[in-house]
């Protein structure tokens, strides 16, 4: 009843409410109902009775569990405001209302020339298809920060040819612990006078003046809702301006050191020194070149790579597929390198930029870009190098976007989370035509979906979440686990054995899951052999977004038994509090001296820590934790020789 009181409040609330305000358009002929608890059958068949003159027909069940509906009615045979006053009153209804239009909400910046780019938001200005864009007005409802939740400044570095100090469009990065022009490394990081970047050049702070330079950073991160000029993806973050994108080889190396020596140094210090750089843009590069020729170039990739900095870089301004004719960098398929090509307004690959199906990972638009220029202008440029700072741009915002406990693992191991990300990036492209077949992904930038993905990651589940059997040595057992994905239109897995489990087996090491829908998997068991005793295993299935969830296995060998699945009597561990913020307290029991093990996993089932691996007496045991977690939802795991229980933990 309580349940009840207080969605009568809800809707006397927004009754009022609605007295007060403009009703939403809605959907026309359409109602939505929750049905009270009993037959759906009786309870819908008595209102399409008593309503059926006005036309009344069920379209859809929307929920099972909350028992809504959608009906369809014919509004030239009922008063619309009647019919809804009427069904409200009827005994089967438990509550009622229109089916209302939802609009997607979008954030349009003040900036005097956010009409001419197109790439943001394309009305189909400049001869382009309308939508022909990257969402980026609707991402910015999600966020445009230019911090992480736990506060950390994220910076993407730009290796070109320089930029305009100057620009009054422009956030720059400055080394704040670094006294400009003095001649002196006043933070000790090595390089002298580096308080506005790194210019490769001439091995000094004097950062040159490129326009290309401009341009690129004004497409990645110019300042946004300023009442000036442009806006960038990323329009609340900062830029750390590195000259070095020409010349030669040994330029470039120089350029990356001093970006992956800027993180380090930000790591080490726990973000008082040093720069939160998640991302490097790239415009440069060798047409044609083989990628084995270039192994160190490779190797600095990797290294940032290694502290977590993906690395967006534009392909070549070429009619050609880089799988055949080769480029540098982004013929190279090193994990941390994102390689981008050129899009049109009309959504087309542009007749000037290269392919690879193997190498380039998405399109961005690249065509006709408004950004800023030197001299604290604006104007256009076309190419490659205008798709890569889109990308840029994005990953910055998706690490604005990521929650708390994101920002902590990809700190505890950057090369897991920024590899998700990438995925992140290739998963929700919008797909193009022109470009299946062309690219990893098939498609163009799509900057709102990436962060929803990354609002809500992907995942993958398993029923049973582990196994129990007893079983007679003679018994071969198959057991079917349904595998469920979430976050995600399709996602590939593989699943594996220990080799050394020669009694477990699985009748496929592939597959791919598809929306809702679950995928049925067969485990087998074969204890022949086997002497009278306790066997542990598990199999371990991986997604495509790097997931990894581990579903144990055990079997009891007893001759003579008849086999079946082990079920858990009741409930011996707990936990208390649970939400818990500081400390908790585990109780089990235990009914026999058994080796005991507790381990806490995260939802994708990694395991975090192990609380404790003992062999125990039996009896009732309280452990008390303090958790070094990040908050978050947890599994805690009890594992004995008897059996193997979980609970939910929920650490704020």
């Amino acid at each position: 009843m309580k349940f009840l009181y207080t969605i009568l409040i809800f809707l006397a609330i927004g009754c009022n409410a609605n007295a007060q305000t403009t009703e939403a358009e809605r959907e026309p002929g359409q109602l939505l109902i929750q049905l009270k608890q009993g037959s759906d059958h009786q309870l819908l068949s008595g209102l399409m009775n008593t309503f059926s003159p006005a036309g009344i027909t069920i379209e859809k069940q929307l929920s099972r569990r909350m028992n809504i509906w959608l009906l369809g009615f014919d509004e030239t045979f009922a008063d619309a405001g009647k019919l809804l006053d009427d069904i409200r009153k009827h005994p089967s209804v438990n509550i009622a209302q229109f089916n209302h239009k939802v609009s997607e909400r979008e954030l349009i910046p003040n900036d005097p020339s956010f009409s001419a780019m197109w790439a943001l938001k394309n009305t189909g200005q400049m001869s382009g298809t309308p939508g022909a864009d990257i969402r980026a007005s609707y991402a910015w409802e999600l966020t445009t920060s230019g911090l992480t939740l736990p506060g950390d400044t994220i910076v993407i570095a730009m290796v070109d040819g320089g930029v305009d100090l100057g620009h009054s469009d422009l956030r720059l990065w400055k080394n704040r612990l670094e006294i400009p022009y003095n001649g002196i490394d006043d933070d000790g990081n090595g390089y002298i006078d580096d308080y506005n970047g790194w210019n490769a050049y001439g091995n000094n702070g004097n950062v040159s003046q490129s326009d290309h330079g401009t341009h690129v950073a004004g497409i990645s991160a110019a300042k946004g809702n300023n009442s000036l000029g442009v806006t960038g993806v990323a329009f609340n973050t900062y830029l750390m301006p590195v000259s070095g994108s020409g010349s030669n080889e040994a330029v470039a190396v120089a350029s990356y050191d001093y970006i992956f020596t800027m993180r380090k140094i930000y790591d080490e210090t726990n973000g008082t020194a040093g720069a939160f750089v998640v991302v490097t843009n790239s415009s440069f590069g060798i047409d044609g070149g083989n990628p084995a020729n270039y192994p160190l170039w490779g190797a600095i990739y990797d290294s940032l790579g290694s502290a977590g900095i993906l690395n967006v870089a534009s392909t070549a301004n070429r009619g050609w597929d880089v799988d055949i004719n080769g480029d540098i960098p982004t013929a190279m398929t090193n994990e941390s390198i994102v390689a981008v090509t050129n899009s049109t307004n009309t959504d087309d690959l542009n007749s000037q930029a290269a392919w690879g199906a193997n190498s380039i990972d998405l399109a961005a638009p690249g065509t006709n870009i408004y950004s800023t220029r030197n001299g604290d202008s604006y104007g256009y440029k076309s190419g490659t190098s205008m798709s890569s700072p889109h990308v840029s741009g994005a990953i910055a915002l998706m690490y604005a976007a990521a929650d708390a406990a994101t920002i902590e693992e990809y700190k505890s191991d950057p090369v897991l989370i920024s590899s998700k990300f990438k995925r992140y990036l290739i998963a929700s492209v919008d797909t193009i035509p022109s470009l299946v077949g062309s690219t990893v992904s098939g498609g163009r930038l799509n900057l709102l979906s990436a962060l929803q993905m990354v609002l809500d990651p992907p995942a993958i589940s398993a029923d049973p979440a582990f196994i129990s059997l007893l079983t007679a040595p003679e018994t071969i057992t198959d057991i079917d686990i349904m595998l469920s994905a979430t976050g995600c239109e399709t996602d590939s897995f593989t699943i594996s054995t220990p080799a050394s489990t020669h009694w477990l087996s699985i009748g496929t090491t592939e597959g791919i899951l598809r929306g809702s829908q679950p995928e049925s998997i067969t485990l087998t068991i074969n204890p022949n052999g086997l002497a009278d005793d306790n066997y542990y295993s598990s199999i371990t299935i991986q997604d495509y977004f790097l997931n990894e969830l581990v579903i144990p296995v055990e079997i009891k060998v007893r001759t003579g038994v008849n086999t079946g699945r082990l079920e858990s009597n009741k409930p011996h561990l707990s936990v208390s509090p649970n939400p818990f913020d500081t400390e908790t307290r585990i109780s089990f029991s235990l009914e026999s001296a058994t080796k005991t093990v507790i381990d806490v996993f995260d939802l994708s089932g990694r395991k975090k820590i192990t609380l404790t691996d003992a062999i125990m007496n039996p009896g009732i045991h309280t452990l008390t934790w303090k958790p070094v977690l990040a908050p978050g939802v947890y599994i805690l795991k009890l594992t004995t020789g008897e059996k193997a229980e979980s609970i939910k933990l929920v650490l704020q």
